[in-house]
């Protein structure tokens, strides 16, 4: 299986960057792109045009900070 960026991302978040970000950014956005944060956001729409206007779509993706697990359809199931 191909690792994309949502699952590069997702891992890295998880591993590497969440318990610093829920302390200092709850509630916030974060743009993420090969393994890295490259971008803290207030809200979803900000960090999603700078990722397209940066690394085009399916290069980047979001975190939501804070935040708890929402089911998202098919995308839920590409981040198992």
């Amino acid at each position: 299986m191909e690792t994309t960026q949502v699952h590069t991302n997702h891992a890295a978040y998880n591993e590497n960057f969440r318990e610093e970000l829920e302390r200092d950014h709850p509630g916030r956005v974060a743009l993420m792109h090969k393994g890295d944060v490259v971008g803290i956001y207030d809200n979803h729409s900000a960090a999603y045009w700078v990722g397209c206007e940066r690394y085009e779509l399916g290069n980047f993706s979001i975190e939501w900070i804070g935040a708890r697990p929402a089911h998202l359809g098919i995308i839920t199931a590409a981040l198992q």
